[in-house]
Parts: C-alpha cells; sequence; structure tokens
C-alpha cells in the first residue's frame, strides 16, 4: 500500500485512487483490449480500505487467463444476443441491421461491444471473488450489457447493471 492513504499500490492491482464512492478506481488492460476502467469494491470501507485476498485472486484469474474468459463471455453473449435481437427490432426500426446485424460468428458479436468497465466484487465463492464486465453496445448506447463471472464461468448476463448492481445468490457469506 503507498503511504498516501488515498492510493493504492498492491499486486496484481494498477496504481488505483479512493473514490468519494468508497471504492478503488483506476484503468487496466485485459484481454477485451484497449484500457478500460477498473473498480474494486471493498467489503467493508470503514473497516479496511484494503483489497481481500479474494480480490486480489479474481484479478491474478482474469490477468493469467483473459482469452479463456473472453472465450466464455462470447459464447454467453450469441445466444443472449439472438434472443434479444427480436426485441429490439422494432425499437431500432430501419437501423436494426446496422446497430444489431444477424450475426453467425463470435468475431461479428465482438465487434458490437467493447468493455468499458471492469468490477472486482467483494462477494466471493470458494474464496474467488466475483468479477462484473459492463459493455458499450451498438444496440444499446444508453444501457450497455453487463455480465457477471465468477472465474470464466457466466453466472449472468443483462443489462449493464448485471456487472455492479447486486451480489449473486449463490456467494458464499461474506465474513
Amino acid at each position: 500500500m503507498s503511504s498516501n492513504i488515498d492510493q493504492l499500490d498492491m499486486s496484481p492491482f494498477p496504481t488505483m485512487n479512493w473514490d468519494d464512492c468508497e471504492w478503488w478506481e483506476g484503468d487496466i488492460s485485459l484481454a477485451f483490449g484497449k484500457d478500460t476502467g477498473l473498480t474494486v469494491t471493498p467489503h467493508d470501507p470503514s473497516v479496511s480500505r484494503l483489497p481481500s485476498e479474494a480480490q486480489r485472486d479474481a484479478l491474478r484469474y482474469h490477468l493469467e487467463h483473459g482469452e479463456h474468459i473472453v472465450s466464455a463471455v462470447l459464447d454467453a453473449f450469441q445466444p443472449y444476443y439472438s434472443e434479444m435481437r427480436p426485441r429490439y427490432v422494432e425499437f431500432l426500426g430501419d437501423e436494426v441491421d446496422q446497430l444489431m446485424p444477424p450475426i453467425s460468428t463470435r468475431d461479428q458479436l465482438r465487434e458490437l461491444i467493447d468493455l468499458r468497465q471492469v468490477h472486482i466484487h467483494p462477494w466471493m465463492k470458494s474464496g474467488i471473488g466475483y468479477v462484473g464486465l459492463q459493455f458499450g453496445c451498438t444496440w444499446d448506447l444508453e444501457h450497455g450489457v453487463g455480465v457477471l463471472l465468477h472465474l470464466a464461468r457466466v453466472v449472468d448476463i443483462g443489462g449493464a447493471d448485471v456487472s455492479f448492481a447486486w451480489a449473486p445468490e449463490e456467494a458464499d457469506d461474506l465474513r
């Protein structure tokens, strides 16, 4: 930890700054490509701001298994996208084929989403933290899409709030 209490300097995290929302903020580059925002939320910042070992292990896993995670996320997105597309046809109108075209490959889907934020949560299962990936997407600029992961397993997929808004029911007790 840095001597500055508002700055985190702890492996495997990049240098991060404490935010008024009571989480650490920084930037990271994962296998999805470009640098993206990173937030790490401590379980109880009034007790300790330091990320838990479960959170450090979750990020280490993402750094070491990036391409496997990309594959798992794209595999989960494909059926989700196919299910959502008919719902957006009327909403998108004439632009549907540009903003939400029919796809047949994961590479086509990858062109329609971009990772915007990574959330390292205080929730854990079997000693490993959950990670939320928040994406922008061409078909829903306002809400985007989100994935909640435990290791490379997609726990939930939906609107961007899936990546940051609530604890998964399967999580172990946080204490």
